[in-house]
């Protein structure tokens, strides 16, 4: 991936979130998490990930992609 500095994002060996925060909730609340978040902050969030038993170990799909966010409630 060109733009990216060797943080290996990519690779998933980075804790890299450029400000985002990225959390661990149970499924069912998800849904009302990213309504909150955008009815209350104006602020899209997405679900990037599941958690699976098995080796204990992260693993990025081959289809991965890196998202450019250019708008945040955060931001002036």
């Amino acid at each position: 991936m060109t733009g990216l500095h060797d943080f290996k994002v990519a690779k998933g060996y980075s804790a890299e979130t450029s400000g985002g925060i990225l959390t661990m909730m149970h499924p069912q609340n998800a849904r009302e998490f990213i309504k909150e978040a955008m009815d209350k902050y104006g602020q899209t969030t997405w679900i990037v990930g599941h958690v699976t038993k098995g080796s204990k170990k992260a693993q990025l799909r081959d289809d991965v992609g890196v998202m450019q966010v250019s708008e945040s409630f955060l931001r002036d």
